[in-house]
């Protein structure tokens, strides 16, 4: 890996930030059963979907914007199932267990994002509840952590996504060999 750059390391003289300082968080909005139908005008984005629930409700209710996200949108699941996700697909409401998170100028969406995501089971860990563990948005806009420039911040999310293609890439053509060893091994059993 001769191309592998050291990772960026705390610099003591950025600013430690409460994420609340840098970012609004939006709860979605609970419904009721008869309000989530099986067709309808707008998609229904619940925490299930958000992570393998591939079955959608709807719902023809008009509501105010911010309950609504469209493509690009940081969200982030707190509650039974934990994570940020940028949102990929079309106009959605989103339910209560999700946060739409707005950032300020002060900090990239997609840095925020790996923050978010690698502090998942840190946040998780410290959730409320038993049966259903969820964070509380209080507690979650008082996490600290440290706040480097604007274009560094952006460095880092450059060389962390640069990396990300190169695991897919060789996750990629690790499928390709498993099917060869596959298909090779039918060869032989004669399949």
């Amino acid at each position: 890996m001769d191309n592998y750059k050291p990772t960026f390391k705390i610099d003591p003289d950025w600013e430690m930030v409460k994420l609340g300082k840098v970012a609004t968080l939006i709860n979605g909005r609970a419904y009721k059963r008869d309000e989530l139908l099986d067709n309808g005008k707008t998609p229904v984005l619940r925490v299930g979907n958000f992570f393998s629930n591939k079955s959608w409700y709807y719902s023809d209710l008009e509501l105010p914007k911010d309950k609504y996200c469209d493509k690009g949108d940081l969200l982030y699941a707190w509650s039974a199932s934990f994570g940020p996700r940028i949102w990929e697909g079309p106009k959605v409401i989103y339910h209560y267990h999700i946060w739409k998170i707005i950032v300020t100028e002060k900090i990239d969406k997609k840095f925020l994002f790996y923050l978010l995501d690698r502090d998942t089971d840190a946040i998780k860990s410290e959730g409320k509840g038993i049966a259903m563990i969820h964070a509380t948005k209080g507690g979650v806009e008082k996490r600290e952590f440290p706040l480097p420039p604007l274009s560094v911040q952006q460095e880092i999310v450059a060389q962390i996504e640069e990396e990300q293609e190169m695991v897919n890439a060789n996750k990629k053509l690790i499928e390709i060999y498993e099917q060869k060893i596959k298909d090779k091994i039918g060869e032989v059993w004669g399949e």
